[in-house]
């Protein structure tokens, strides 16, 4: 008698690649069932089928309004008259709905950019939302250690058998703050994926028009070789952070790159004269204005806009036989040392100087 329910353990960090996965597993004749914690899958064995599956979340608020309450009930109808079935939901109350593949016809429950920008929303809102509780705990925890310390400071016996404690807070905040880091990027993840249609998803996975390279690149020379190298090889850059970039497949041809930050801008600025773009309340580095201007100085010297890094690099592609030098070739060997810290490096290594400044006075308060 043939085995009609199988049951497998995956783990999967994307949606559009679980539901992808689902329907391959229906072209097999297994159909799912039930899931569990998210990653124990149930299925039963029937006809092969083309199926194909969709996710939605309905999780309410703390203080739900009254269209938030029956947005559930309203969509499940919908569903249900444009052929989507329930098959289960998880623990964290996301839904799975399947219904079978219509030649010609639509095949995807989120068809329209709207729909698909407020499902990814409310994705997107969860995952951050648990990023941002584990990052809470976490402080109460050592903070918590903090005033427990300062309290045994004067009882050596009750210091010493506190040990424990401070491994504990150690151990919970490293946990916490590694899970809240992966939820939020997932957070960020979840909510572009799910913005696109499938077609789109498809093609943004597909290795043979998309890659990456990691790579740290300190000077803007080593930048323009790279990417001069990628691009004659069939690839051209569309976005970067601080140690990836991001290709696409495309034909190039005779390209040079540059690299723009405020620093350089306000070199050009001085140069010619003028005021240097500088807001002493934009202390987060948040203003755009020196972005506006390398956009203008670098469009009249020929360049194009490829992609930008935050508010702290501007990369610029160009015909060789057209563009005029943007910057003065003295500063093609200087480092990209803003581009690399960036914001969450700052923060962590001004986190760091607290923590040590902290850490030597209350050791010299213990002696």
């Amino acid at each position: 008698m043939a085995k009609d329910k199988m049951t497998k353990v995956r783990w999967l960090y994307s949606y559009q690649k679980e539901c992808r996965w689902l329907e391959e597993m229906a072209m097999k004749g297994w159909f799912l069932e039930n899931i569990t914690i998210g990653i124990i899958y149930k299925f039963r064995k029937d006809e092969p089928k083309r199926m194909m599956y969709e996710i939605d979340r309905f999780n309410l608020p703390k203080k739900p309004t009254l269209e938030e309450i029956q947005h559930k009930e309203i969509f499940m109808e919908m569903a249900q008259e444009l052929g989507w079935q329930e098959v289960t939901h998880d623990e964290s109350l996301t839904y799975y709905f399947c219904k079978e593949y219509e030649e010609g016809g639509i095949n995807e429950l989120y068809n329209e950019e709207e729909s698909r920008r407020y499902r990814a929303q409310k994705f997107g809102s969860f995952l951050k939302k648990q990023a941002k509780a584990m990052t809470f705990w976490a402080m109460i925890i050592t903070i918590i250690d903090v005033l427990i310390r300062l309290e045994s400071l004067a009882i050596r016996e009750m210091a010493d058998k506190l040990v424990w404690y401070d491994w504990f807070t150690l151990i919970y905040v490293i946990i916490c703050c590694a899970t809240a880091l992966f939820s939020w990027k997932l957070g960020e993840k979840t909510e572009k994926e799910l913005s696109m249609t499938r077609a789109e998803w498809e093609a943004s996975v597909d290795t043979a028009l998309h890659k990456t390279v990691r790579k740290l690149v300190l000077t803007t020379r080593g930048l323009s070789k790279l990417l001069k190298k990628e691009e004659e090889k069939g690839w051209i850059l569309k976005s970067v952070t601080p140690t990836k970039y991001f290709f696409e497949k495309r034909e190039g041809g005779q390209q040079v790159y540059t690299m723009d930050t405020k620093w350089l801008t306000n070199q050009r600025l001085k140069k010619s004269g003028a005021s240097k773009i500088d807001d002493s309340k934009d202390w987060q580095g948040l203003s755009n204005d020196w972005q506006i201007q390398s956009v203008k100085d670098a469009q009249e010297k020929g360049w194009q806009f490829v992609c930008a890094l935050e508010n702290r690099t501007i990369i610029y592609r160009g015909d060789a036989d057209v563009v005029e030098a943007l910057n003065d070739a003295k500063y093609d060997y200087s480092m990209r040392s803003t581009s690399i810290i960036g914001e969450y490096g700052m923060f962590l290594i001004l986190c760091g100087l607290i923590g040590g400044v902290i850490g030597f006075f209350v050791g010299l308060l213990s002696f």
